[in-house]
């Protein structure tokens, strides 16, 4: 029963973060900027208090290549995570989904 219980919460979760929406990329002179929309049973988990770490981040669910930090909190929309990371420093080895 434990293991029944268990895969169907893994399961759970893979299906929340197929619903995590990645946009496109864009850029200033200085940073790479992509914004993370996350469905409402994963926003609900993202602490009020703080900018996420990228440890915190990806155990949301959110995969993504190196290098990008959350900057900035809207909150108006707590459920859209903003990230950046500085021009030029894209991963050049394998990308994980949303790289």
């Amino acid at each position: 029963l434990l293991y029944t219980i268990k895969f169907e919460n893994c399961r759970m979760q893979n299906e929340l973060n197929e619903l995590i929406r990645y946009s496109e990329k864009y850029c200033d002179s200085v940073y790479e900027y992509r914004h993370v929309t996350l469905p409402a049973a994963i926003s609900k988990k993202v602490p009020c208090t703080h900018l996420l770490t990228e440890s915190e981040w990806r155990n949301l669910g959110v995969q993504q290549s190196p290098g990008w930090v959350h900057y900035m909190i809207h909150p108006p929309e707590r459920h859209i995570l903003l990230f950046r990371r500085p021009i030029g420093k894209q991963n050049t080895g394998t990308q994980t989904a949303g790289a």
